[in-house]
């Protein structure tokens, strides 16, 4: 439960996440992540996973501090965890402006300042995974300019206002998506199958198959800010991005080499890294990257069985709520509503069940475990290794 001090003052509360702001300061926000989860873009689930919200808070000031090192970018190059991908292909990553003048000189750039208590103290990883009283991943705060839902042509559609000229650090209203290959479960299979040409134009030679990686990783864009993520066009997501053409050049460039940095972090720890999700802000000082990074952002597998948020998604792919769930959005596209969630409740008289007794009790660990053996620390109390966890997960799932 969040304790609230006199200095905070709550902006949002998501599924997953409540978002701070101190009265002294409006250029900074404090994360606080609670122990729910969400998936299939539903909100929060019936169960809580234990440690989730500690973890995730000390993994996203780990990931933050490990991407802003040089040293990390001077090294890339040369990791032999990355020559599985095209030569060619990586050559161009290295001679690119926004790796040699940006993130060999400087790190790359982030809205992350450090982990700090209830007091504003600043506290390391340790006392982070161990207070008792809520603790928060500070960072730089962001305008959101959020698109207005209309109806024009007979059709549902958001129109994204323009920027204001003078705005300070804003966020950019996209969520962009790479992808190392296609794993079982992957939402690129349908859309590969439904037109074999896309992989034409994500820039592969030949269409991948489940469980295949890819000669190099490819970016896909999705909405952020609409009640469902929507693929998108580069030409769309341009238009909504309100960058100009080199500034969204940029975006991709550091979208695919943090991609490569956190697929060769991974790939230290015996972690096979196969997709993520960022999201960046704007400002007249550049772009940097935004919200956090960790496990729910990522897809992560070890010895064939996930490590991520994809693992509760397992427990429910097939189930008579996500059956329903499909059939409440196509409803909803049919008659031009956004609100396919009170369909799923009220006409279909459908909803997630919490997880059974003995799949919630191995992913309990799920989080403390991917914690503990990322950052190389005993954070998190009594939890099995990563090969005891992976184990325990093979024995019920």
């Amino acid at each position: 439960m969040s304790t609230k001090l006199d200095n905070l003052t709550l902006v949002y509360e998501g599924s997953v996440k409540r978002v701070w702001k101190t009265r002294d300061s409006n250029d900074v926000l404090w994360f606080e992540y609670t122990n729910d989860y969400s998936i299939f873009d539903w909100g929060k689930m019936p169960d809580t996973i234990q440690n989730k919200g500690r973890a995730l808070v000390t993994m996203g000031a780990f990931f933050f501090e490990f991407l802003g090192n040089r040293q990390t970018w001077e090294l890339l190059p040369s990791s032999d965890y990355l020559r599985r991908f095209d030569p060619g292909w990586l050559k161009c990553r290295w001679a690119h402006r926004a790796y040699i003048n940006g993130l060999e000189q400087h790190g790359a750039p982030h809205h992350g300042k450090g982990l700090v208590a209830c007091s504003g103290k600043a506290i390391n990883t340790q006392q982070a995974a161990t207070l008792k009283d809520p603790v928060y991943l500070q960072v730089l705060s962001g305008n959101v300019i959020r698109p207005e839902p209309c109806v024009l042509v007979e059709q549902s559609v958001f129109y994204y206002p323009p920027k204001p000229s003078e705005t300070g650090r804003t966020l950019i209203p996209l969520e962009v998506v790479f992808r190392f290959g296609m794993p079982p479960g992957s939402s690129l299979a349908a859309r590969l199958e439904k037109d074999p040409d896309y992989a034409r134009v994500l820039g592969l030679k030949q269409i991948p198959q489940s469980g295949q990686w890819l000669e190099h990783p490819v970016i896909e864009l999705f909405t952020k800010l609409e009640p469902k993520d929507r693929l998108l066009s580069v030409q769309e997501a341009l238009l909504i991005s309100g960058l100009s053409a080199a500034q969204f050049e940029n975006m991709i460039e550091i979208t695919y080499d943090v991609a490569l940095a956190l697929y060769d972090l991974f790939a230290h720890k015996n972690i096979e890294l196969w997709d993520g999700k960022l999201e960046f802000l704007a400002s007249g000082d550049g772009l940097m990257l935004a919200d956090s990074i960790g496990p729910d952002e990522l897809r992560l597998m070890y010895k064939g069985h996930s490590l991520s948020k994809e693992m509760l998604r397992q427990v429910y792919r097939g189930s008579p709520w996500e059956k329903s769930l499909k059939e409440a959005q196509r409803l909803a596209h049919q008659t031009g509503t956004l609100d396919w969630k009170t369909i799923c409740l009220t006409q279909l008289n459908a909803k997630p069940e919490p997880l059974p007794s003995q799949i919630k009790t191995v992913v309990d660990n799920l989080y403390g475990v991917l914690s503990n053996h990322i950052m190389s620390e005993s954070l998190f109390a009594q939890q099995p290794s990563l090969e005891e966890f992976i184990q325990a997960v093979s024995e019920v799932m």
